[in-house]
């Protein structure tokens, strides 16, 4: 019931931005709005209009199996509203809105919440719909005590439920039969006490079981009784005609065509369900539901949402021992310069930076397939790596411009081909004997991927799926070797210290997360690469890094027990698993360890193999995911860094 989406649910391109970020800012508004509930309803509602299917194209719910009505409450006017009519879940979700919880919801001209702010208990409702005996249960307010009274938050609440209370107490006469459970230690806020609210429940009504058997019985006896309209098995429905409200910025064709609905079509609810959590999942929109309109003849879809600014600023802080401390800057730009389009600014802002550009443009109905420009950028220390004759820290400077073709399938999917033009740099941070400033190249590269995420939250996840698979072939263009102040180039015609032969990069890797027992989660990985060329760290600068506890950038693999970018490799297979205990809400530790076989880069037969494990204590803050951890790693051909080693990491990165 709460907004957090899950991240399956979020369209695979637009998940960076969902629970990635501190702050999240429209660019260009006119004023800032604070929200009016702590949940607008995006889950619930659509949950409701899912399970309520059935009576979809029912709009007098006296007509329904069983005759419903319920109350709330009209903001506008304070006073007490009877539901009869209407769409169903519309009506549950405005009976069932706490004031200041969940944001009220807009009928025709009334705009509700709660009914019991003003008819807590409406018995005399209940009498007024035509019933002889009424059964009823009470799980609400009840007045202080003496001892709750001694002080302010007491009586504070007393004030508050008075109306609450007294409502009851003027209802409570209409009952026949009044059900009490014992609900004192249950917050009306406590979500997840589902099967203890239905054991009690069920304690406090059984005294009442033998009184509801006769009166069983004695309905019966005026007759045998009707059995009840079966409209469960309702599976499709054909709309007459699809309305869009609420869109100024997103136009209705986009709409239409990512939902894929179409008038005069059979329709599940499904297919209904997922398109609209597919438009929620585009980030297009704060909230987006729809609902079904029986009209004369007629049976109306209409489509309701609540745009998101055209442009949103999203910011965060930073910090690891790889990268350092750092600012997260993101501008997502929508359906601009052209419609169906979006720009996506990423920026890291550090000595060690990030930058992730992209420009994409939708080209098909539903916007499943689309084109990108792309530019990205980093800045990454690799600590200790052997140049030559030489060992030393060195930063490698990668900047990479493409242009890529994908097609999204389904919320969690993606495929791509991608043709990229790569500057790479190798540049020592010591002072070479050979006066070495620099070493760069220039690739064109053709790639395959496809890619799966399926997990229900970024961080800390408790299931789901993680699969990146890619395929691709590397030509060096032109390399260049800084001395001093002197840069010379080099070709296949002049190949020098340089390896002009193409190349050919294999990578896979898989992450299984999943929770049979409450409160632990496990975790399975496996990882694979494969680089058919590579014959020194310098020739052709085409090499993997192992280590770290995450990914820092398209070549880096993350290795348990080892240090950023520790170990560079051509090849390397590996396994991998992890324990992750939430002891205490959003408080986490874990035990994981992997093991790799791995061929280094620029060896020429052979393998040798690693192993690492750790324990990590975690906490996912307002600020960000906050880890830190110890570990131990065991490879024969380490030098230069104790087999024990501890590391820190705050907040959000993309």
């Amino acid at each position: 019931m709460l907004n957090t989406i899950p991240q399956n649910r979020i369209i695979y391109h637009e998940k960076k931005h969902f629970n990635n970020s501190i702050i999240s800012l429209p660019v260009l508004s006119k004023k800032i709005k604070l929200p009016s509930g702590m949940i607008s309803g995006q889950q619930i509602e659509n949950y409701l209009s899912y399970y309520g299917w059935p009576a979809a194209d029912i709009n007098d719910f006296s007509k329904l199996p069983i005759p419903f009505a319920c109350v709330a409450t009209d903001l506008l006017t304070v006073k007490n509203i009877v539901l009869r009519k209407g769409y169903l879940p519309d009506a549950m979700r405005a009976s069932s809105a706490i004031p200041s919880v969940f944001s009220p919801i807009r009928i025709d001209t009334t705009l509700l919440s709660d009914g019991g702010s003003i008819r807590n208990f409406p018995a005399i409702e209940v009498k007024e719909m035509g019933a002889d005996i009424v059964i009823g249960s009470y799980t609400a307010f009840r007045p202080a005590t003496e001892e709750e009274l001694q002080n302010i938050t007491g009586i504070v609440k007393q004030i508050v439920t008075a109306k609450s209370i007294k409502d009851y107490e003027e209802n409570k006469p209409f009952v026949n039969y009044l059900i009490v459970p014992d609900l004192k230690d249950i917050s009306s806020l406590d979500f997840n006490a589902t099967d203890s609210l239905v054991e009690r429940g069920y304690r406090a009504a059984l005294p009442f079981k033998e009184k509801f058997i006769k009166l069983a019985d004695s309905l019966n006896r005026l007759g045998p009784q009707q059995p009840l309209p079966e409209i469960l098995n309702k599976q499709l429905y054909t709309f007459d005609k699809i309305e869009i409200t609420g869109n100024e910025i997103i136009p209705d064709r986009q709409i239409l065509g990512v939902l894929d609905v179409k008038p005069g079509e059979e329709t599940d609810k499904s297919k209904l369900s997922e398109g609209i959590d597919l438009l929620f999942g585009k980030a297009w929109f704060d909230k987006i539901k729809y609902k079904i309109e029986p009209r004369n003849d007629s049976l109306i879809l209409i489509i309701d949402c609540i745009e998101r600014p055209k442009s949103i600023l999203y910011g965060s802080v930073h910090y690891d021992n790889a990268l350092r401390s750092g600012i997260l800057m993101s501008l997502s730009v929508k359906n601009f310069p052209t419609k169906a389009s979006v720009i996506d600014l990423d920026y890291y802002l550090a000595s060690y930076y990030r930058i992730r550009n992209s420009f994409r443009q939708y080209i098909n109905r539903n916007e499943r397939m689309g084109f990108s420009i792309d530019f990205n950028a980093d800045n990454t220390l690799i600590p200790k790596l052997n140049m030559g004759t030489e060992t030393g820290d060195v930063v490698s400077r990668n900047f990479s411009t493409g242009l890529s073709v994908s097609k999204t399938l389904g919320l969690n999917n993606m495929m791509s081909i991608s043709l990229n033009y790569d500057n790479l740099y190798l540049i020592p941070k010591y002072v070479s004997e050979s006066f070495l400033k620099k070493i760069s190249y220039d690739y064109m590269s053709l790639t395959y991927s496809y890619n799966l995420n399926n997990l229900d939250r970024p961080h800390f996840p408790d299931r789901g799926t993680i699969l990146d698979i890619s395929a691709g072939a590397s030509d060096l263009l032109k390399g260049y070797v800084k001395t001093g102040s002197i840069r010379k180039s080099y070709s296949a015609e002049d190949p020098g210290p340089f390896s002009f032969n193409r190349f050919y990069t294999l990578r896979a890797n898989y992450s299984q997360y999943f929770s049979k027992i409450s409160k632990l989660t496990f975790s399975l990985r496996g990882d694979v690469l494969y680089i058919t060329d590579c014959d020194s760290i310098t020739s052709q600068n085409n090499f993997y890094m192992l280590g770290g506890q995450a990914s820092l950038n398209k070549r880096s693999i993350p290795v348990i027990g080892f240090h950023p970018n520790e170990i560079p490799v051509k090849a390397s297979a590996g396994l991998g698993a992890e324990i992750d205990w939430e002891f205490i809400k959003d408080l986490h530790f874990s035990f994981k360890g992997n093991v790799f076989a791995l061929q280094e880069a620029g060896r020429k037969n052979g393998y040798s193999l690693l192993y690492g494990y750790g324990a990590e204590l975690g906490y996912m803050s307002i600020i960000g995911p906050v880890r830190a951890g110890i570990m131990h790693g065991l490879y024969e051909h380490e030098k230069y860094y104790s087999k024990v080693k501890a590391y820190l990491s705050v907040g959000y990165l993309f």
